[in-house]
């Protein structure tokens, strides 16, 4: 499918609170990944602990203020970061 028809065919649908549930029951089933990043806006459904503990996850929050407030519900899964604001590129 080119760009294009993707435009005029796919629709999004939902649009808040990700579920992550499927990306950790796939990391169970495919342990040869060592590490995860998840770029996240934070509002999320807390996600069940995963057993597979080899695979690191980082939580890379949009801003500092979505770190503050929603890091502290997923620092049980992993390290979390934040991208500043003004950051140079």
């Amino acid at each position: 499918m080119t760009f294009r028809q993707a435009q005029r065919e796919v629709q999004l649908t939902g649009r808040g609170r990700t579920n992550f549930s499927p990306v950790l029951a796939y990391l169970e089933e495919n342990r040869d990944y060592d590490g995860m990043i998840v770029y996240t806006n934070g509002y999320v459904s807390c996600p069940v602990l995963p057993q597979n503990r080899r695979t690191r996850i980082m939580w890379l929050f949009v801003s500092e203020g979505n770190y503050r407030s929603c890091y502290p519900k997923l620092q049980h899964l992993g390290q979390g970061a934040y991208l500043k604001a003004n950051a140079v590129q």
